[in-house]
């Protein structure tokens, strides 16, 4: 399916606007507060919305426009920062999603929702690295380069432990150092949440409007990662036991992997409760602990994990009773 980029001045009118909207939200983020906190989780939606409903190229317009006005005001770094971390991973969640097309063919045929998260992860886990990287070599180490969230972290943390909210064993300095150490991977892996959750709202919107011309997928039945994502999640666990720039790659690539393989794991409790009669409580039930306790992350990832090696919903489909024939 080509893109079905179309350049008439109404559509180049949109992806302007979409870009003038996007760099909007990214300003109002930029002054802080809870409020510009809330609006930073739409941050790529403008972008989506149009690359879905408009076509990959006038996404790429509202992309690069909204980065542009960035980095003139109110900095470059700003601009860079935008770029790399909600533009870039935007777009090229849109283009996998679009079927990666290129040269009058798609690139991509099939598992597009999972291509689509795994296209803004590997977008995100590569500028959270290169951060690391950079800042490292510019600081003369990580350590230094981690300090100013070190200091924070330290201050916050001593506070908790005079009003006695942690216990007295605890170091706040040792402390401090995991807690710095921990944020990149953090960030990016929250990051890639926020930008699949807009990958969703933003096809959502487009198809409400008409606008989606391919067919909604069953997200549940072909969200399949390669297996690859699985290596690469164990390789950033293996990392995370060295110190330095090591260690916190390590621990970005294990968020980033583990969260697309946390989806792919309630992607399999998706099929197997689909049918049942107690299947909207269990989702409930899931969907309630993940979002208030955070540690189903853990066995959903190496379901995850799991499933790309022994393919579970291919196993539950093929055993499921076939309907019976009906009749003409």
């Amino acid at each position: 399916m080509p893109d079905k980029s179309v350049f008439s001045l109404q559509n180049i009118g949109v992806s302007i606007l979409a870009g003038l909207a996007a760099a909007t939200i990214a300003l109002v983020v930029t002054r802080g507060g809870v409020g510009g906190l809330i609006f930073a989780h739409l941050a790529p939606l403008p972008i989506l919305i149009v690359a879905f409903g408009f076509g990959i190229i006038h996404g790429a317009t509202s992309a690069i426009l909204a980065t542009l006005i960035l980095s003139i005001y109110p900095h470059p770094i700003v601009g860079m920062g935008y770029g790399l971390l909600v533009a870039g991973p935007a777009w090229l969640a849109a283009y996998a999603a679009s079927g990666a097309p290129r040269g009058g063919r798609d690139l991509i045929r099939a598992n597009f929702s999972s291509w689509a998260c795994l296209a803004a992860g590997g977008a995100i886990a590569f500028a959270v690295i290169l951060w690391l990287v950079v800042a490292s070599v510019s600081n003369g180490s990580l350590d230094e380069a981690l300090n100013p969230i070190r200091a924070r972290a330290f201050i916050l943390l001593d506070n908790m432990r005079r009003d006695q909210q942690l216990p007295e064993s605890l170091n706040p300095t040792e402390l401090s150092g995991q807690v710095a150490l921990a944020v990149p991977a953090f960030l990016a892996g929250y990051g890639l949440f926020v930008h699949v959750a807009n990958i969703w709202l933003g096809a959502a919107i487009a198809r409400a409007s008409g606008l989606l011309t391919r067919p909604w997928p069953d997200i549940a039945m072909e969200f399949r990662l390669p297996r690859s994502v699985g290596g690469l999640f164990l390789t950033g666990l293996a990392l995370t036991f060295f110190p330095g720039p090591s260690g916190a790659i390590g621990l970005v690539l294990a968020a980033t992997m583990g969260m697309l393989l946390m989806l792919q794991g309630l992607a399999v409790v998706h099929i197997f409760v689909r049918g049942s009669k107690s299947s909207a409580l269990v989702l409930a039930i899931l969907y309630f602990m993940l979002g208030f306790l955070g540690w189903p992350i853990v066995p959903l990832t190496v379901l995850g994990g799991a499933d790309t090696i022994f393919n579970y919903r291919d196993r539950k489909t093929a055993a499921a009773p076939e309907n019976p024939a009906k009749s003409d």
